[in-house]
């Protein structure tokens, strides 16, 4: 019998399951998040710095939308993006990879591809680290939905502070 984290039965060659296995990861974050209540749409510009917008409490009254960009997961989460694919489809990572920022999106949400938890960590905090993390350094952030429920400058603040205390 199967497992719900059962992935490519069919023996797809790695090289072209990475494609489908990200659409299907952010699908599922879609899924979910609508299955939280939230309300999410999907972005249709594949090459874009996010996939989806999600609408987050900012106060007991007042909402906002955020720009979200799904990446699978293993052993880290990594912030850059860039590095296949695009116009020329010649592989030139010093010209095309950049790491995110606040320009790009406001939540990167990492889908373990074992466990399918999610790591939904606020962009800002990207800062904190090179162009990757461990997921065993973001264990505060795995399924942590009350960031879209207290999306402000002060909760963001202290998760900023608690990960920043964790890897000292």
């Amino acid at each position: 019998m199967g497992k719900l984290t059962d992935k490519d039965i069919t023996g797809m060659l790695k090289q072209k399951a990475s494609a489908p296995l990200g659409q299907a990861h952010e699908l599922l974050v879609r899924a979910i998040f609508m299955r939280l209540g939230l309300e999410v749409g999907k972005v249709d510009l594949e090459s874009g710095p996010y996939d989806l917008i999600v609408r987050v409490k900012t106060s007991p009254k007042d909402s906002m939308y955020l720009r979200v960009q799904v990446k699978t997961i293993s052993r880290s989460l990594r912030f850059t993006a860039g590095s296949r694919g695009g116009v020329d489809r010649e592989y030139k990572s010093s010209e095309k990879e950049y790491k995110y920022n606040l320009s790009h999106n406001d939540i990167i949400v990492g889908v373990d591809s074992e466990s399918l938890d999610f790591y939904v960590f606020p962009t800002i905090l990207a800062e904190l680290f090179g162009d990757s993390v461990s997921k065993n350094k973001i264990q505060i952030l795995k399924n942590n939905w009350d960031i879209f429920m207290n999306w402000n400058d002060e909760y963001v603040q202290k998760l900023f502070r608690d990960i920043k205390k964790s890897i000292s």
